[in-house]
């Protein structure tokens, strides 16, 4: 199980409760979300987010998933979300994530990233995490390398959406990566 609040120096991921709703929709109703995400809806309305908080309540009382809202610390404002299904039956999880766009290109989803990757590394047996970004989501991948993930296939005509077979990138970090990392970011 993974802890409740996740604290970043920016950053304080919780899980997301009907509060969040109101931004949640504001900033996922956007169009490139939808455009740079494997699975998520456009337009992006209150049936949404309640589904996505129903869903993120269930998975997290099975420990299946975990999801986050992802917060600044300093207003406790909701700016996008992470989360991480785990296949304890494989020892693997596969970790996503969208930001809301007057939140991005300010290193908040790699901050995410990393708390999320330490907590699931700390608090399970995974040997690996995983993630997929669409072909054309460079800044996603750029995330995951910074990150400490390794590109590992192109996945082609992995997925139909909106009627459109898309290809994606698959990343990986395996548990002795993450933990050599470690060492180094503790001896720095």
């Amino acid at each position: 199980m993974l802890p409740l609040q996740l604290l970043t120096p920016r950053l304080l991921l919780t899980p997301p409760t009907l509060a969040d709703a109101p931004a949640m929709i504001e900033l996922a109703n956007d169009p490139v979300v939808e455009e740079m995400t494997l699975s998520f809806p456009y337009p992006y309305g209150e049936a949404d987010a309640l589904a996505f908080l129903h869903g993120a309540n269930v998975h997290r009382k099975a420990g299946t998933a975990f999801q986050y809202a992802i917060k600044l610390r300093d207003t406790d404002g909701f700016v996008g979300s992470i989360g991480l299904h785990i296949d304890d039956r494989y020892g693997y999880g596969e970790i996503g994530y969208w930001m809301g766009a007057p939140y991005r290109g300010r290193g908040f989803v790699t901050e995410a990233v990393g708390a999320l990757l330490d907590a699931a590394f700390a608090h399970t047996s995974l040997v690996r995490i995983q993630a997929m970004t669409r072909q054309h989501n460079v800044a996603s991948a750029r995330v995951l390398l910074k990150s400490g993930f390794r590109h590992e296939a192109v996945l082609e005509d992995h997925t139909v959406k909106n009627g459109e077979v898309q290809t994606v990138i698959q990343f990986r970090i395996l548990r002795r990566e993450w933990e050599e990392s470690s060492v180094r970011k503790k001896g720095s």
